[in-house]
């Protein structure tokens, strides 16, 4: 499987409600679909799409927040049947590789569920807070972090090549 990725195009919004959809209701809540529309309508963060074979299998973001010390990942998700395919890995390692290499963030925020916790905590995220049923009844809110020291920064170039060779 061939994967690229690339910057977040209006065409690509269908795509990128489906990808959505399929993760319902293990990840995300139905009512979560508009935040998602009125997030990628507006191009407020740089946002990407996963290709595989030219096919989109996974999209997310970050966004610079307080004043370029830190970045916020964003609605980052890979479509259910490709799970379990380092697709996820891609589209973590892309976006912490750019953040990493092109600015001074000093560390990197996002918010998830439960169920991917575990991932995250697998490339250094730390969790900072937890509230139960906080997105929805069964579907916690879980805030991480990442700090970008000069240890971090060099692993995620590291890892970066491993995975594009």
């Amino acid at each position: 499987m061939s994967l690229r990725y690339r910057p977040y195009s209006a065409s690509d919004r269908d795509a990128c409600i489906d990808i959505f959809r399929t993760n319902i209701p293990r990840f995300f809540r139905d009512h979560e679909l508009e935040a998602l529309t009125s997030f990628i309508d507006s191009y407020e963060c740089e946002y990407f799409v996963v290709l595989s074979d030219d096919k989109a299998v996974g999209c997310g973001g970050y966004g610079l927040r307080d004043e370029g010390d830190a970045a916020d990942l964003c609605w980052g998700m890979v479509h259910r049947e490709y799970h379990g395919k380092k697709i996820g890995e891609y589209l973590l390692m892309a976006r912490l590789h750019a953040i990493a290499t092109t600015t001074k963030v000093k560390y990197v925020r996002l918010g998830t569920c439960q169920h991917t916790e575990g991932f995250f905590h697998c490339y250094g995220f730390k969790t900072q807070s937890v509230k139960p049923d906080g997105i929805a009844l069964g579907l916690d809110e879980v805030e991480m972090k990442l700090d970008l020291t000069d240890a971090n920064r060099k692993t995620i170039e590291w890892s970066w090549k491993a995975i594009v060779g």
